[in-house]
């Protein structure tokens, strides 16, 4: 079934690098969040957007990052100019980190704040396909109320064995989560 780009979407991404040891996002990052923008310049109906990665655990590697990842996102967005403030969420859940983590909070905060749950991944293609496909997929897939599609930036720098790698990782997890979403 296609999209109907005319309905309430809640458009999410996850965050993939930094710039400046953690003090800014870096581009792969850049170039998920254009891709929100661009759904929108594409004629879908974003009413929302849900973001919920937060500090990274390597310290060491990104000693800059005193924020969390959501709300550098949110920052972006919002100085890009074309969300309000209002219409993006953060989660507060700074613990948050890997994929499956970041999916579970962000279910758990649309469903918390009864934003649509006709959800738009964006993301770069690879991490899409097959990660972030299989586990929305296995998540919320074919579920009542939930309607998925997916937007992906062919940009992005990874590739696909490092994806499948992840996706064999998710796939168990997914399925474990399912009963709870």
């Amino acid at each position: 079934m296609r999209p109907r780009k005319n309905e309430p979407w809640t458009a999410i991404t996850y965050p993939q690098d930094f710039s400046d040891a953690g003090a800014g996002l870096g581009t792969q990052t850049i170039l998920r969040l254009q891709r929100i923008v661009q759904a929108r310049r594409e004629g879908y109906d974003i009413s929302a957007i849900v973001l919920a990665c937060g500090l990274g655990p390597e310290v060491g590697k990104y000693p800059k990052q005193t924020r969390p990842f959501s709300e550098m996102m949110r920052d972006w967005l919002v100085a890009e100019g074309t969300f309000p403030a209002e219409m993006i969420h953060c989660s507060a859940n700074f613990k948050a980190w890997n994929c499956i983590e970041v999916t579970l909070e962000t279910i758990k905060m649309i469903k918390a704040k009864a934003l649509s749950q006709n959800v738009l991944v964006a993301s770069t293609g690879y991490h899409i396909y097959p990660r972030m496909w299989t586990t929305w997929t296995l998540l919320c897939g074919g579920k009542r109320n939930w309607n998925l599609t997916f937007a992906p930036a062919w940009d992005g720098t990874y590739g696909m064995p490092h994806e499948l790698a992840g996706t064999v990782k998710y796939i168990p997890m997914a399925l474990w989560y399912r009963r709870m979403v």
